[in-house]
């Protein structure tokens, strides 16, 4: 899709190391997609991080699937409404959009990102780890995923590289990501989350 890019943003740059929501490093994201949609530029955001974000609440273990999944449903709240007031202060409106694997075959779901983006949203998409942990095998993967129905030329994945204790995805799940996206054309370009502007700077 012509001027669209899909962002993946890695819980190693949204949370703090107590498992926080970041909210200044939350709003200079927002600030840039303000400049960046300004600029005629479609923005897909792609969020880790509820896993770790609900981990506050439940006694958690990496192990018990069951756990996770309620650690999920609490923290995916959390990002949502955080997300929600940090971008309207910017003027921007997010639209969630939880998917499973099998929601990506959906004929629907190409219509409803293109009708959110065309109406000015920014879609905000995450796994629906309640209902089905790891489908995609981490977020990377469902943010190629949605780089390839949307047809982008370049899909953007912020990151530490240190990542976060609670996620699964890491260095080879990214090398996969940029050798299947290249084999159709998409470049992927990994950046550090945490550099100012980091967006704009490459994007513009």
């Amino acid at each position: 899709m012509e001027n669209t890019y899909v962002v993946k943003i890695g819980s190693s740059v949204l949370l703090t190391r107590r498992n926080k929501l970041d909210e200044y490093r939350i709003a200079q994201i927002a600030q840039q997609i303000a400049s960046l949609m300004e600029a005629g530029i479609g923005v897909v955001l792609v969020i880790s991080g509820a896993v770790a974000c609900g981990s506050n609440f439940v006694d958690l273990k990496k192990s018990d699937k069951v756990l996770r999944q309620e650690a999920a449903g609490i923290g995916q709240v959390l990002l949502t409404s955080t997300f929600n007031t940090i971008f309207k202060n910017n003027n921007l409106q997010i639209a969630q959009i939880l998917l499973t694997k099998k929601d990506i075959e959906s004929e629907n779901l190409f219509e409803v990102l293109n009708n959110y983006l065309k109406a000015g949203y920014v879609p905000f998409i995450n796994e629906n780890d309640v209902v089905d942990l790891n489908s995609f095998s981490g977020n990377d993967f469902l943010g190629a995923e949605i780089a390839t129905l949307l047809k982008t030329k370049e899909f953007f994945i912020l990151s530490t590289m240190k990542g976060s204790s609670y996620g699964i995805g890491g260095g080879e799940a990214k090398q996969q990501v940029t050798y299947h996206l290249g084999k159709i054309g998409i470049k992927t370009r990994l950046l550090n989350g945490k550099v100012k502007n980091i967006l704009l700077n490459t994007i513009l």
